[in-house]
């Protein structure tokens, strides 16, 4: 039986209404809401999450996509059924854009559940980005949907909850908003080429050579590929 749910999703991101209300609200944040794009240098040691989601942790700072411009919006503020009480991030940005932060100044980043989201340039724009900013020495910790598992999904050597072997294909490529594919050997390329080193594949919610990147969530395990990678010393 064809997954309804997945295909209503489908087809709510990747309609154009949906396109064109993400481009406008980048637009707007970007315009108006430029303060908001600044990692700030207050915390020590300064660790990033970029994508937070709702994966929130005491002493980082926080990025994610501008939630600014429902306040241009009056009717939006009122009738929205979001909770007001939600947490907002300490960043507000389009990570297809450059990171508003200098050289050299951030201890650790986690990056996870993101970068599907952007189109394959604009991810390998994002990973030089990270390298920028990361201090030498200092690692990041990132994780995706690995494809090579929906692969193995749809010949049966695993089970993606819900779905058939081709739905868990055509799920990860397309639902969610997601724009690019990735699996171990693409992704350690890219971080390589990016000028990173000691690049490993590590366990979730476990490993890795800087402890305090772990903050993997258990909901999005099953079928994640987690790297981790280090900026060298200059």
């Amino acid at each position: 039986m064809i997954n309804d749910e997945m295909i209503s999703q489908m087809s709510h991101y990747n309609s154009l209404k949906s396109r064109i209300l993400f481009e406008i609200s980048s637009w707007i944040g970007r315009k108006f809401c430029r303060n908001r794009s600044k990692i700030p240098l207050t915390k020590e040691p300064l660790l990033l999450d970029l994508g937070v989601g709702d994966n929130y942790k005491d002493d980082w700072i926080h990025a994610d996509f501008f939630s600014c411009p429902r306040h241009f919006n009056p009717l939006k503020i009122l009738f929205s059924r979001k909770d007001k009480t939600k947490r907002l991030p300490e960043v507000e940005t389009d990570l297809r854009y450059p990171l508003n932060c200098p050289d050299d100044s951030i201890d650790g980043v986690y990056f996870s559940h993101t970068i599907e989201h952007l189109l394959p340039h604009e991810a390998i724009n994002l990973i030089r980005e990270i390298y920028r900013v990361l201090k030498p020495n200092k690692w990041l910790r990132i994780i995706v949907p690995d494809l090579k598992f929906s692969v193995e999904s749809y010949y049966g050597r695993n089970k993606l909850s819900k779905f058939t072997g081709c739905e868990a294909i055509m799920s990860y490529t397309q639902n969610w908003g997601h724009r690019s594919a990735w699996d171990e050997e693409l992704l350690s390329l890219v971080l390589k080429n990016a000028g990173f080193i000691n690049i490993k594949k590590v366990d979730y919610g476990t490993g890795g050579q800087d402890a305090r990147l772990i903050k993997e969530e258990d909901i999005r395990q099953l079928g994640s590929l987690v790297l981790e990678a280090q900026k060298p010393d200059y």
